[in-house]
């Protein structure tokens, strides 16, 4: 049975990466959320987000993958053992450092579009067919969270799509003006006329 090549590797080490990451940050967010559902959602996003991590660290150790895929083509063989399957430590926030929950939501959101997009970019460039399909449904996972965290910020108000009818600018300023407001202050958007902040 075929081994991974470097640039599957490769793929793996940054997806694992990005996973390692939102661990982190979702620890980090439980500190600062207000919301009681939007904080289920964290806890669950940090959950499934350990354990991909851990399953792309046993895939890369060549652990589970032939177990889980045993039926079908190739396989892994000759992968380091013995490495401990273990998600990060999740750095802790700075005191006095806070997110908001609309933040925090959309960096969420984001997350989960990008990663969505990022699985389906590895399985096409993997050629072992297991690890395709362990990534698939990775991806399918990520669609599904996106698709929550949407609803759940058009229910708050705060996911604000632009209309035909709607001003262009008035529609960003709306979109940002929580995240803007703690860099500027309300009075320097008075003027309509003002450019926007570079």
């Amino acid at each position: 049975m075929p081994k991974l090549t470097p640039s599957e590797f490769q793929q793996l080490h940054e997806i694992a990466s990005a996973a390692a990451t939102h661990i982190a940050k979702t620890t980090g967010f439980l500190s600062f959320v207000q919301d009681s559902d939007l904080r289920t959602m964290i806890e669950n996003e940090r959950r499934k987000a350990e354990s991909h991590y851990n399953e792309l660290i046993e895939i890369a150790n060549g652990e589970s993958i032939d177990r889980k895929f045993e039926n079908m083509d190739g396989g892994l063989q000759g992968r380091p053992r013995g490495t401990a399957s273990r998600a990060p430590s999740p750095v802790q926030p700075k005191v006095g450092q806070g997110f908001s929950d609309r933040i925090i939501a959309s960096d969420l959101l984001d997350f989960s579009k990008t990663m969505a997009v990022r699985d389906i970019w590895a399985a096409t460039e993997i050629s072992h067919v297991g690890i395709r399909r362990a990534l698939s449904e990775m991806a399918r996972y990520h669609l599904d969270a996106a698709y929550e965290l949407y609803r759940f910020m058009e229910q708050k108000g705060w996911y604000v799509p632009l209309g035909f009818s709607d001003n262009a600018e008035r529609w960003f300023r709306q979109n940002h003006e929580q995240m803007l407001s703690a860099q500027y202050q309300e009075n320097e958007w008075a003027s309509p006329n003002q450019n926007l902040p570079s």
